[in-house]
């Protein structure tokens, strides 16, 4: 049997085009099955108007539903982790001269998994999508330690990517960022398999607004990315890899250097960013995997 779309080769599977009563049931090629994927994602990731395009088609949406478990204790994890330690910051912070507070330094992230890393930082993405990163931050706070973020542009926390300061002995700064890596760990396996939707809510946007935007700043860009990322690392992208993704976070200025310009160039420069990433990521599409966990 040929395609009933090409009508040229041999149709290899069935695909369903049209909404409710009206949909019919197609034998198409692999080739056009492919296509008409694409059509049915470009048309749902766009936000202007597009003319010439066929009726659109139905998409059924996976519920999502998770085991009825409360989140993950993390305060209670890192803290029970590190109770001697907390000890010892008490007893140190009771003989500190309370009017001088200690001095803190970033600690580096050599030898943390660079699937953890972006930017020169920890990238704690999915702790916030599950919205635990607030809580991370306590817990940080209580053993004497910050997890500071970059705010660029206005937007506060960009990208989540985040510093781990400190005082004191770089050891126990490292047991606390294994613990954070760790954390960091398991709430990407919880995104992707208990939260599908309120990863592929936060991928869907980004990738809309990438496409779209008019104007763009360094720190709203770099604050996109970010789920891009995990995705691209997922292999749920087509158009784009990880690799590329981590050359735009590493090429962000987040230093707000722009402020100092008069407004009409701002907008001048966020026009040309924006115009640049339209271009880029028009061809850029969810894969099947990533249909399969979010459409």
């Amino acid at each position: 049997m040929k395609c009933e779309i090409c009508h040229k080769a041999d149709a290899s599977t069935a695909i369903r085009r049209g909404d409710g009563d009206n949909a019919d049931e197609l034998y198409v090629c692999a080739a056009c099955a492919k296509a008409e994927r694409q059509r049915r994602q470009k048309k749902s990731l766009r936000t202007r108007k597009v003319t010439g395009l066929p009726p659109g088609v139905s998409m059924s949406v996976t519920e999502v539903s998770g085991d009825g478990e409360a989140p993950p204790p993390i305060i209670g994890a890192i803290m029970d982790a590190f109770h001697s330690m907390v000890s010892d910051l008490e007893k140190a912070e009771k003989e500190a001269k309370p009017e001088k507070a200690p001095e803190m330094s970033d600690l580096p992230i050599d030898g943390v998994d660079a699937a953890f890393c972006a930017a020169g930082r920890l990238h704690l993405e999915a702790l916030h999508l599950i919205g635990e990163i607030d809580a991370v931050k306590r817990a940080a706070r209580a053993l004497g330690m910050e997890l500071s973020g970059i705010e660029a542009d206005g937007v506060k926390d960009a990208g989540h990517v985040y510093s781990l300061r400190h005082h004191g002995a770089k050891k126990r700064a490292r047991r606390i960022m294994s613990a954070l890596v760790r954390e960091e760990r398991n709430a990407r396996v919880r995104l992707f398999e208990e939260m599908p939707r309120v990863f592929g809510d936060s991928l869907c946007r980004a990738l809309a607004v990438m496409k779209n935007c008019r104007l763009l700043s360094p720190g709203e860009r770099f604050d996109l990315l970010s789920p891009l990322r995990l995705a691209a690392r997922e292999g749920m992208l087509d158009g784009i890899d990880a690799d590329e993704i981590e050359g735009m976070l590493s090429a962000d200025d987040l230093a707000n250097a722009e402020d100092e310009l008069e407004q009409p160039e701002r907008d001048r420069l966020d026009a040309e960013r924006a115009d640049e990433m339209n271009r880029r990521f028009e061809d850029v599409m969810l894969n099947e995997r990533a249909e399969e966990k979010f459409l």
